[in-house]
């Protein structure tokens, strides 16, 4: 009875990969038919979501994550969906886009229960995430958001906070090598073309990784980690034996130090005595120089003080000399200037003439900017005018017709009439003559004339015949300033005053430039006679101080001598006192220069360290007094100084042995340990060649048991192969009579790593043997050195790393039926494209089911996907399927015609529309197959041959 398996049952696409719909059955064979670039491996491509969670773990072929992410969730209402059969009842995976307000990303989603594209739409449109899960809730079904992780281990049946059970692919082991192998075969099951030998040899190794035992190893540091005690040793052996005379050299230098040593401790007591001595004597001389020193210090700063007072009196002297005489000079200056000048008067009218001139010009330079040159013309010919009428006026006071007017009538009528005519007509003459100028009155006829003239006002109007004149508004001349002769000349002065300045306007407006020059100039010689004025006054009032200033020069000319001639006595006084202290301070200084010497000797001296070893005794005589106390100290110093070149020479030949490879000893923090351990190690160097000899042998078996791990692991994969031969030659392989994966060993490396696995084991059986003994020259040791070399030269290329993909490479062994085996190392030249495609996928199968938990993996069916399936003819694609169906994948076969080996076939152009490819369940066609009826007399009926595909 065939035990039912659990899986995928439908796989749904919504609003994505160019799919308005595309709903796919996953239980049985399944033939998706289209044109080419039509959508097939773009549909099949999006199962990765719901089975690998994770995008980082999918590939896409040649297009990127983000343009793969871009192209399946370009709306938020873009959906993959797998419905999933499983023991404990139906779930649902999905994953739904975000769209671009989302940054194309995704979110995925569980639930329990089975598919129902209705919930997802409402209207005739598909429903957003939110809106989608609302719906569910609804229904009564509770949909989880569910992060990539948390899918990841619900798949493989780990536990996470989601309360379900998802089950569906039961590894062995969730660590992530596991979990990477997986993904690995899962994409290789549905990109089953990018699959080559390397590739499958990886998966092999990864599949068995848990019975391999080694891994890869970095084959250099083992090497160095099993022999760097060897080599330094070694090393230290070598240099110790080259560093011989160094070392002879650095025995000699110790001895002359403890030599030095000894005489240091006997001087430096006896240094202590004597400077205890020193130091009472120099103090007491101090004390007696000091007190002298500051005696005459005293004194000369009296004197000084003395000098200090008498020098500003006298430079206050002669800062008042200089003054006065300052005084003087100017008033000889202003006496000289002013020779000529007898009155102050002279100089007021002087400033009060310039004066008048600049402002006359400045008054025309300010009016002439609010007047434009017509106007002042204007202004001249009018004032012109009044100044001629003014004149008649005046040459006619007596005689005009304004007089007789007044003479015959009122001034009312004498006012019309003054208003009606020209104001010059009355201040014109009465003349007895017609020839002359003026006015001709003959009689008293020209009274009635005038009234005639009258009658014709109405009060301020004239009217005559179509005509009407109002008056009002126009004054009539003043008729003073017709009768009086005074008040005419002083009109005619004013008129006079006003034409003047319009004239000087005049000219300031033709060239204002010059005009404005030509006011600075003036203003200038205003404050020219101004400051002269000043000058003037000043001279006077330091004339009237002169005789006090000159009796004021005189005395303080005269304190200035005797003063001068004070200073030069304080001045030798002060040049004995400096002398007598110029004396103190040499002895002083003498002394305190032998007090430097004895610090700088002191200060060089080096104080003898408390850890000082004694050395050899010092016993020769030494002079104690206190004249030898400085050569004392040198020779102290002397010997100290020659301690440290000693110090350093010791040093130095330590430092010329290290650099001859002897650092054995530097991790000694003690310098003189560390020298004694030198020399030691040099007299017991036959020990130490001893040593080196069993160190080096001891190191052979820690890389040996290295390369019998990785032996031992290329034996385990030969053993693994072979049982993954066994299981998938159970059943034929499509035309192939057997089909084995074998092990095509690297010969030279795995011969070398026997021979340095032999040559081990016969060591620790008791043999005196070491692989990689350079001194050794038999024939044994020249091949376990070949085979350090070649292992070397292996592993340099692969980053120093070894392990057991450097040991071998799969080989393809195909028999045909009736055929001779043959092994190839390509798998796709092995056989023809469709028994490769059968090679592969076959492969790939056994080793995902070599990964999940035996028991669990009888029960899981999962999808695999085969592009360009007509390259498989129909017999074998009937035995692949049905050997893949016993081992639980169900197989997609992708091609432009359906194939009949399948059940259910689905036609995309069919379902291409407009709006993109739209399938559901209506699409699927069924594949059911019939026998063909017997020939006739045969008695029996055709099987194969005569099947023949029905679609419903």
């Amino acid at each position: 009875m065939t035990r039912e398996r659990y899986g995928i049952r439908r796989f749904a696409l919504l609003n994505t990969a160019g799919y308005s719909l595309g709903l796919f059955p996953l239980e049985t064979p399944l033939s998706v038919y289209g044109a080419n670039n039509l959508g097939k491996s773009a549909s099949i491509n999006a199962l990765q979501f719901p089975i690998l969670a994770r995008m980082s773990d999918m590939s896409f072929g040649k297009y990127s994550l983000e343009q793969s992410r871009r192209f399946y969730f370009a709306s938020d209402t873009s959906y993959i969906l797998v419905e999933l059969a499983l023991a404990h009842g139906p779930h649902v995976i999905g994953v739904a886009g975000r769209g671009p307000g989302g940054g194309f990303g995704h979110q995925f989603f569980a639930y329990r229960g089975k598919l129902d594209l209705d919930h997802y739409q409402r209207g005739g449109s598909c429903l957003r995430q939110r809106e989608l899960f609302a719906n569910l809730e609804r229904q009564g079904i509770k949909a989880h958001e569910v992060k990539p992780e948390e899918l990841r281990r619900l798949l493989m049946g780990g536990h996470t906070a989601i309360p379900l059970d998802l089950t569906l692919i039961p590894l062995r082991s969730t660590s992530e090598q596991s979990l990477k192998t997986f993904r690995a075969l899962f994409i290789n099951l549905l990109h089953m073309r990018e699959i080559t030998a390397a590739k499958l040899k990886q998966l092999f190794l990864d599949a068995f990784e848990h019975s391999l035992r080694s891994g890869s190893v970095d084959y250099i540091a083992a090497t160095e980690e099993a022999f760097r005690d060897v080599r330094r040793m070694e090393q230290d052996y070598q240099a110790l034996v080259a560093a011989g005379p160094l070392i002879e050299a650095l025995a000699s230098g110790v001895a002359q130090r403890d030599l030095l040593r000894g005489k240091l401790h006997r001087l430096s007591p006896l240094l202590d005595a004597l400077l205890g001595a020193w130091q009472d004597y120099a103090g007491a001389r101090r004390e007696e120089l000091v007190i002298q020193a500051e005696h005459y210090r005293r004194e000369q700063d009296g004197l000084q003080q003395e000098q200090r007072s008498s020098t500003s009196e006298l430079m206050r002297l002669e800062r008042e000399i200089s003054e006065t005489q300052r005084w003087l000079g100017e008033l000889a200056v202003l006496k000289n200037r002013f020779a000529l000048v007898d009155d102050v008067q002279v100089l007021e009218q002087q400033l009060l003439a310039a004066k008048d001139v600049h402002d006359e010009l400045a008054g025309a330079l300010a009016q002439s900017r609010q007047f434009s040159s017509g106007d002042l013309d204007e202004r001249v010919r009018d004032l012109e005018q009044r100044l001629k009428s003014v004149k008649q006026q005046l040459d006619h006071a007596d005689n005009n017709s304004y007089s007789r007017l007044r003479e015959a009538f009122s001034q009312q009528d004498v006012d019309r009439l003054m208003r009606l005519f020209n104001g010059q007509l009355f201040s014109l003459p009465l003349v007895d003559k017609s020839g002359e100028k003026g006015i001709q009155a003959e009689g008293d006829n020209w009274v009635g004339a005038v009234e005639a003239v009258l009658s014709r006002f109405k009060g301020d109007r004239f009217e005559v015949p179509g005509l009407s004149v109002d008056l009002s508004g126009i004054e009539p001349p003043e008729p003073q300033a017709l009768a009086d002769r005074t008040a005419l000349l002083d009109q005619k002065d004013r008129l006079d005053r006003e034409l003047k300045q319009l004239k000087a306007q005049q000219a300031v407006t033709a060239d204002r430039a010059a005009s404005k020059t030509q006011a600075e100039a003036f203003y200038r010689q205003v404050l020219d006679a101004q400051k002269a004025l000043e000058d003037f006054r000043r001279c006077q009032t330091l004339a009237a101080q002169e005789a006090a200033r000159l009796e004021q020069l005189a005395e303080a000319e005269a304190a200035q001598d005797e003063l001068k001639r004070a200073s030069d006595a304080f001045t030798e006084r002060v040049q004995q006192i400096s002398a007598k202290l110029q004396l103190v301070g040499r002895q002083l200084a003498d002394l305190e220069a032998k007090e430097r010497t004895l610090e700088d000797a002191l200060r060089r001296r080096q104080l003898l360290p408390a850890s000082l070893p004694f050395g050899t005794p010092c016993m020769d005589p030494m002079d104690d007094s206190l004249d030898n106390l400085l050569p004392l100290l040198n020779d102290y110093q002397d010997t100290w100084q020659a301690l440290q070149r000693m110090d350093g020479q010791i040093e130095a030949l330590y430092a010329q042995v290290r650099l001859k490879g002897v650092a054995k000893f530097d991790n000694e923090d003690d310098p003189e340990r560390r020298a004694q351990l030198l020399v030691n190690a040099y007299a017991h160097r036959q020990d130490e060649a001893l040593t080196l000899a069993k160190a080096r042998r001891a190191a052979v078996t820690d890389i040996a048991r290295t390369l019998r791990n990785i032996r031992n692991d290329y034996d385990s994969l030969e053993h693994q192969l072979a049982m993954f031969n066994r299981e998938i030659n159970k059943r034929q392989v499509s035309n192939l009579q057997s089909f084995r994966i074998a092990l095509s060993p690297n010969r030279e490396a795995l011969k070398h790593i026997d021979q340095i696995i032999h040559s081990a084991g016969q060591y620790e059986q008791g043999e005196t043997l070491s692989v990689f003994d350079f001194g050794q020259s038999d024939d044994r040791d020249a091949r376990n050195e070949q085979a350090k070399e070649y292992l070397a030269r292996l592993v340099a290329a692969n980053n120093n790393q070894l392990g057991l993909r450097d040991l071998f490479e799969l080989a393809f062994e195909l028999t045909k039926v009736g055929g001779q085996p043959v092994i190839h190392t390509d798998i796709d030249g092995a056989a023809s494209n469709g028994t490769t495609m059968t090679i592969k996928a076959l492969t790939n199968m056994y080793l995902l089911l070599h990964l999940m938990d035996r028991e669990q993996a009888g029960r899981i069916r999962l999808p695999y996907y085969l592009d360009e399936a007509a390259d498989i003819d129909e017999r074998n694609q009937q035995a692949l399927i049905e050997t893949s169906l016993q081992l639980g994948f169900v197989p997609i076969l992708a091609s432009v015609k359906p194939q009949v080996s399948a059940e259910v076939a689905i036609d995309l152009e069919g379902g291409s529309g407009p709006d993109g490819i739209y399938i559901d369940e209506a699409d699927w066609k069924f594949i059911r197959r019939r026998q063909a009826p017997a020939e006739p007399g045969s008695g029996e009926q055709h099987s194969e041959p005569a099947v023949t595909p029905v679609m419903s």
